[in-house]
């Protein structure tokens, strides 16, 4: 072997490698927003040098799908697994990056332990893995195991571990494919109406209107807080909030639809985060929050500290630093409203044509001239909540023109929830 090729070998031998994380929060949709994040993805993967094993095992299994309704499984647009595969595919050749479908699912679930397949991640033939949307309790049955209430990872995601924990592996996930990275505490399900009042259950089921949770069980790339999906869209202000409070967990990360989480240097301790995309991300921080039951059983919380970040700004979790994109200038004496603003009458909705109503409260604020608090109210029959949003002295907000809408983002508003006075 020559000295220059031993000297290559040497120095990629001690190069400093990192891993990366790529959380989006569901509805990516197309355009512009949506070829930088998978675009994004592709080159934290390596781009033409790598390869991305596609992940779709929290959809319904193709085989059944094609048992039960036969060649319409094999429509462009059906949900099973493989179709699901197969635009994620085409998303990442668009972008010059080979993918492959890994076909796990719960029709397949031996595969997660295929021996032949651990190797090939083993050598290094994957530079990154993404996870499809849909049920995360599907990826959870498909890529691990329970044994006396511990979760045990499969032959395939313990080689996807080990080589993430080398700094040799890029993971991306959309919708549950992006939940199911959370460490400690994953949200399955609820309604923040409901869990508001109802608080949350540790409870190993998804969707419905309960607050349930489970812990230990993600996958566990991602621990930096707890996370969820399609935020400000449905209305999970609440949720995360209320099971934030019942679990003392400090730290959330709400990703708006056709956004996406960028962590760098996700396998060190100087992580450091990118909000790229259509909308936000939403960081609640609860370590100065305080919440209480009061003689009714009523829950409350003060002192929830806010940050929402839009495309370009970064976030540092161990230094607990906002830095806003450089194309962004200051609002401060620069807002576009005056006056006071109308309070929302359903807060935290998720219906069609009122959505994002918790957000848009938070950024009119922040958007009005020497308003200091804005309020909103929950949609409930019978106990009626109140959101107060509060401007102080540490509240930052920095905006970006498009034609006539702005691009907001903010941090240091203060959330206080409390049961509304009768």
């Amino acid at each position: 072997m020559g000295e220059d090729v031993l000297m290559a070998l040497i120095e990629d031998l001690f190069k400093k490698r990192s891993s990366s994380l790529v959380l989006l929060g569901g509805n990516t949709g197309s355009g512009e927003h949506a070829d930088a994040i998978y675009k994004k993805i592709s080159d934290l993967a390596g781009g033409k040098n790598g390869k991305i094993g596609v992940i779709t095992s929290a959809n319904d299994p193709y085989d059944w799908d094609r048992k039960e309704r036969g060649e319409f499984a094999d429509d462009s647009d059906a949900k099973n697994s493989k179709m699901a595969a197969n635009r994620y595919i085409k998303r990442f050749k668009q972008q010059g990056v080979k993918a492959e479908w890994i076909p796990i699912d719960l029709a397949n679930k031996p595969l997660a332990n295929a021996k032949d397949l651990a190797k090939r991640i083993d050598k290094g033939e994957f530079t990154g893995f993404f996870f499809g949307g849909g049920k995360q309790t599907y990826h959870l049955e498909c890529l691990s195991s329970e044994t006396n209430g511990v979760r045990i990872d499969s032959l395939v995601l313990k080689a996807i571990r080990t080589k993430f924990k080398e700094g040799k592996m890029m993971i991306a996930g959309t919708s549950a494919g992006a939940v199911i990275h959370s460490s400690d505490i994953m949200i399955l399900g609820g309604k923040s109406n409901h869990a508001i009042i109802r608080g949350s259950h540790e409870e190993y089921k998804s969707g419905g209107s309960k607050l349930k949770y489970t812990r230990n069980e993600g996958f566990g790339f991602f621990d930096y807080g707890m996370i969820d999906s399609h935020f400000s869209q449905r209305g999970r202000e609440g949720r995360i909030i209320r099971l934030a409070s019942d679990t003392e967990m400090d730290m959330t990360y709400g990703i708006d639809e056709a956004t996406a989480l960028v962590v760098k240097k996700a396998n060190e301790r100087n992580a450091r985060m990118e909000v790229v995309g259509l909308n936000g991300v939403q960081i609640f921080d609860l370590k100065e929050a305080k919440s209480k039951i009061n003689k009714q059983g009523l829950w409350s919380i003060r002192n929830v500290k806010s940050t929402y970040l839009t495309d370009g700004d970064q976030y540092a979790p161990h230094k607990d630093k906002v830095t806003f994109s450089s194309n962004k200038k200051a609002l401060l004496n620069r807002e576009m409203y005056r006056g006071e603003l109308r309070p929302s009458k359903d807060i935290f909705s998720a219906r069609k044509g009122a959505r994002n109503e918790f957000i848009n409260t938070a950024l009119n604020l922040v958007n009005t001239l020497r308003l200091k608090t804005a309020s909103g109210f929950t949609r409930s029959k019978n106990i009626d909540y109140k959101v107060i949003f509060k401007q102080t002295k540490q509240t930052k907000a920095y905006y970006k023109q498009q034609n006539i809408k702005r691009d907001i983002a903010y941090t240091g508003l203060k959330i206080n929830i409390r049961p509304k006075s009768k």
